[in-house]
């Protein structure tokens, strides 16, 4: 069980710390599947990019989204393998079934395993998940859209976590600030994270969605572009959230081709996934084992980015 406290350096299993900020983001790998791991005092986090599964084109290869068209076999063994990496159980992973709304919904024991392995199973009309309950990874699935992981720590050892799906219809509509409003009850946030989306640089939208943004968010509409990171950490503000616990990525989803993204692929590709859970307390751990080699050591993200771009590489 790790001692570390919210803001402190994540290190941990080989992985190489991008950032010093609150919760830094680290790139992880472990049998070939590769994600970026967060967390702090009680709860981890990680962000799933396309790489290490077993499906094939147009969903090569991690594809973790039952809803896309993909093999079932393929799908469990994906999730399966994700999950034996960050060492939680596969089949206690809650899925919601995401229409780009603003429910956030509180889950606990009785709704362990929804959509783990069927989609028809999955919370409907959600596209939000929070919990207090220890070992309940809970995940939401993208390729261009936000995904927000929240951390709310209260008195007494309370803590929460939540997984939020913001496309722009639920930015609008404030997603973000009715997950931070519902962990809040627990304790204040003390990280909010917001995961590798759509960047500034790609998300070309019409006049009439880009003056909507901008009369929310002032500054947020350039060019005909939408600035959904600068969105989401300023909703997350006027919701109640300390700047210095925002941590963004800063990763596009369309530049980067470790990721799914709807856009550049035409809307026939895969999803990743962002998962969070709470960690038990003593020393026993949220996994049943799983994996066949430890996590291997990465280049950090910044120098890996820098050397892209040198190279001529999206």
């Amino acid at each position: 069980m790790s001692s570390r406290r919210d803001g402190d350096e994540a290190r941990g299993s080989g992985g190489t710390v991008v950032s010093g900020e609150p919760a830094a983001l680290r790139e992880e790998r472990r049998d070939g599947v590769t994600w970026l791991e967060t967390g702090g005092d009680g709860w981890r986090a990680a962000f799933s990019t396309r790489l290490g599964g077993v499906s094939n084109a147009p969903f090569r290869s991690l594809n973790l989204s039952l809803a896309v068209g993909d093999h079932l076999a393929d799908v469990l063994e994906n999730r399966r393998r994700l999950a034996a990496g960050l060492g939680y159980r596969a089949p206690w992973l809650v899925v919601a079934e995401q229409v780009h709304g603003v429910r956030v919904r509180r889950v606990g024991p009785h709704e362990r395993g929804a959509g783990a392995g069927d989609q028809s199973e999955a919370l409907p009309a959600t596209d939000g998940l929070w919990t207090t309950e220890p070992c309940l990874p809970l995940s939401v699935s993208v390729a261009d859209c936000v995904p927000v992981v929240l951390s709310a720590r209260g008195t007494e050892e309370r803590r929460a976590v939540a997984t939020l799906h913001a496309g722009w219809r639920g930015m609008i509509a404030g997603i973000l600030g009715q997950g931070v409003r519902l962990v809040g009850g627990v304790g204040p946030v003390t990280t909010a994270v917001i995961g590798p989306s759509i960047g500034p640089c790609c998300f070309a939208v019409g006049e009439e969605v880009g003056e909507r943004f901008e009369a929310l968010w002032p500054g947020s509409y350039r060019d005909g572009r939408v600035d959904l990171w600068q969105a989401a950490a300023r909703q997350l503000e006027a919701a109640g959230v300390d700047a210095a616990r925002i941590r963004r990525s800063g990763l596009c989803t369309v530049c980067d081709q470790r990721f799914f993204s709807h856009r550049r692929e035409h809307g026939r590709t895969g999803r990743q996934m962002a998962v969070a859970w709470l960690e038990p307390g003593g020393l026993s751990d949220c996994g049943d084992g799983g994996g066949t080699g430890p996590r291997e050591h990465r280049t950090p993200l910044g120098d890996r980015d820098r050397s892209r771009k040198e190279a001529g590489a999206p």
